[in-house]
């Protein structure tokens, strides 16, 4: 999985100053519509400033987090690393709150479409912070939980390795070391397998995570139907085995899964994008309040 450099070159946009016009004061002023509507918009507006105004500290969190991710080729580890996750999980809390005072914030006719797009702009940040948060946890984790794989596969290979025994004792007394060392590698796949269900990958690398997942599974029954083989003392043409084994390791490598991670990547430019498309909305739909009520 190259999840640590996707996350490094992913790192989301800056989100800080998404919501930067404020506009009570050229409502208040405006005359077509009645007195009562222009302060009921006038007042919503400037109640939605407010919250801009409380989002601002948060997202200048995420922002520096972000510059911080894609600014270092080797990603971040050790305190850097739990001190930036604890940095965007508090930012993440405090946009979610300030989602929710939008959310509960009444708004007069006029003000409908201006609302949608600010919730659906509270959504979009939410989303992408949570996004930078696992990008930058998810790969060290994944790491270290993969880790035993790399010497259970080489004591494996080294005990499989062995293609001579002097007399039929030792003959089956190499068909059992083998079938021993597989069920450890079985066993060591099942617990790599245990912890990997326990983290949560971003978007982007879902789709290597799913085939990771896949692979162990295929490796560990593969190793497992092996191990049977060699266990009954005629194993017979274990070839088929050994095939299923190489296809189960090389699971993660196959074009499908390339090809989903590409989408993957696409899908997470095109959030990004919406972020930025969203906030261009919302200055347009400030803009045409404006006129609207003139």
């Amino acid at each position: 999985m190259r999840t640590g450099r996707t996350a490094r070159r992913r790192a989301p946009a800056p989100l800080l100053g998404i919501l930067g016009l404020s506009l009570a004061g050229a409502l208040a002023g405006c005359g077509a519509h009645s007195s009562s509507q222009r302060t009921q918009v006038a007042s919503y507006v400037s109640e939605a400033n407010r919250i801009e105004t409380a989002l601002s500290r948060p997202l200048a969190t995420v922002t520096r987090v972000s510059v911080k991710v894609s600014s270092r080729r080797s990603g971040l580890a050790g305190a850097g690393l739990a001190a930036s996750e604890q940095q965007l999980t508090q930012a993440l809390d405090q946009i979610k709150a300030q989602q929710g005072r939008l959310a509960a914030l009444p708004a007069p006719a006029p003000a409908a479409r201006l609302r949608t797009l600010l919730l659906d702009v509270g959504t979009e940040e939410a989303h992408l912070t949570t996004q930078l948060k696992l990008l930058i946890a998810f790969p060290p984790r994944f790491a270290r939980v993969v880790t035993p794989l790399g010497p259970a596969l080489k004591q494996l290979e080294r005990t499989l390795s062995v293609r001579q025994a002097p007399g039929a004792a030792a003959v089956s007394a190499v068909y059992a070391a083998k079938a021993r060392a597989l069920r450890r590698f079985q066993a060591v796949t099942a617990g790599v397998i245990t912890r990997l269900r326990r983290l949560t990958p971003p978007d982007v690398s879902e789709p290597a995570y799913r085939a990771q997942l896949t692979s162990l599974r295929g490796m560990g029954a593969s190793a497992g139907r092996l191990a049977d083989a060699l266990a009954s003392g005629a194993p017979g043409n274990v070839r088929s085995l050994l095939v299923d084994f190489d296809r189960a390791a090389l699971a993660t490598r196959t074009l499908p899964v390339q090809r989903a991670q590409i989408a993957a990547i696409r899908a997470y430019d095109a959030q990004t994008r919406r972020l930025s498309t969203l906030s261009e909305d919302v200055a347009r739909e400030r803009l045409r309040l404006v006129r609207s009520l003139h």
